[in-house]
């Protein structure tokens, strides 16, 4: 049985979409963030990294969501459902994966851990962040000009990467999100698929 050890993240989101995409059944540990579990030794056994998620699958734990992914692409996905068998579909798949884990992912995630900052906010790292961000999202939205569905055409681990961070982003109302429509439409677009709702939902 694959057991993911996750929480309420965007990172650890990434996991249980995909895993809902590809019909695998898995037992679903929430780690309590609130309460420090990932800093406890059980857990840090499994992910010196101390970070959500972790996928123990056949005895081996796999962290990183985007190794997760990659994992759960080339161990189960036969049909190709969110990892393609065609070479060059499949290396625009990683290549999406991993601007998402070196770009949205910390720029995001910076931005967001200045904004929640109690007391006066840092506002030159509020501009850093939030500027970089529009530009990796202009990014994407020059990807998605030619009139695709999806970051590499077809629906990939591209667009599961990005999906839960940047949803948080869409429905803050962000700007930068907001007045591009072709990226509200993929979002939109992703959302609607039924394993990305169930996915969204782990854990409960």
């Amino acid at each position: 049985m694959i057991k993911l050890y996750t929480a309420q993240t965007p990172n650890g989101r990434k996991a249980s979409i995909a895993l809902e995409e590809l019909g695998l059944s898995y037992q679903v540990e929430w780690v309590r963030l609130d309460k420090e579990e990932q800093m406890q030794p059980a857990f840090l056994a499994l992910n010196p990294n101390h970070k959500i998620p972790v996928l123990e699958d056949d005895g081996q734990a796999i962290w990183e969501s985007g190794a997760i992914l990659l994992h759960l692409g080339e161990k189960y996905d036969t049909a190709g459902t969110i990892l393609p068998k065609e070479p060059a579909k499949r290396m625009g798949a990683i290549q999406y994966a991993f601007f998402q884990t070196g770009g949205v992912g910390p720029n995001l995630g910076r931005l967001g851990a200045a904004l929640r900052k109690e007391g006066e906010k840092n506002g030159e790292m509020i501009e850093i962040f939030g500027g970089e961000m529009d530009r990796l999202v202009g990014v994407l939205d020059r990807v998605l000009e030619d009139g695709r569905d999806y970051l590499g055409g077809e629906y990939t681990i591209g667009d599961i990467m990005h999906f839960p961070w940047l949803r948080i982003a869409q429905n803050i109302g962000v700007p930068w999100i907001s007045e591009r429509e072709r990226v509200v439409a993929w979002l939109d677009r992703i959302a609607e698929r039924p394993a990305v709702i169930k996915g969204m939902a782990v854990p409960e």
